[in-house]
């Protein structure tokens, strides 16, 4: 089992490559994709009476707890959930979300407004593209539907 605590890192480390988990780097590329998270939204992802998203482990490890403050790692780990803030970079809206583990699988869930505050609001459906990027300066994720699925 595996605990964000441990797993930390400052966002401003960088790697044996020079970057850092968010793609901040010294190096020059033509293009970085800044939505580092993506996600297809499944069925159970939309599903009105689950209220959750379900997240990989390793993205979570690799991309979010690098992110966390101590204190919001504690809570993960502890299994309270870590209160985690989303800015809708299409509708300009601040949402609130908790970051759970689930123990018996090791996944990680954002639960809350799940359905009411992105589902609902943005009328996602299964097989949207939906990704996360990280804002240092505001301490919080940008959220956007990078793509809708073909109806």
């Amino acid at each position: 089992m595996v605990s964000c605590s441990r797993k930390r890192v400052q966002c401003f480390e960088p790697d044996e490559n020079n970057a850092t988990p968010w793609g901040c780097s010294t190096v020059l590329r033509i293009y970085d994709d800044p939505w580092k998270i993506k996600k297809v939204l499944t069925a159970t992802d939309v599903l009105r009476h689950h209220n959750r998203l379900l997240l990989a482990a390793d993205l979570v490890q690799n991309l979010v707890c690098t992110v966390l403050t101590d204190d919001e790692s504690s809570k993960l780990d502890s299994g309270d959930g870590a209160e985690i803030k989303f800015w809708d970079v299409h509708t300009m809206s601040l949402h609130t979300l908790v970051l759970k583990k689930w123990a018996s699988t090791g996944s990680f869930v954002l639960i809350g407004k799940w359905n009411d505050d992105f589902v609902k609001r943005r009328n996602l459906k299964k097989g949207d593209e939906i990704g996360f990027q990280w804002d240092k300066f505001n301490r919080r994720f940008n959220f956007s539907v990078l793509h809708r699925a073909m109806a």
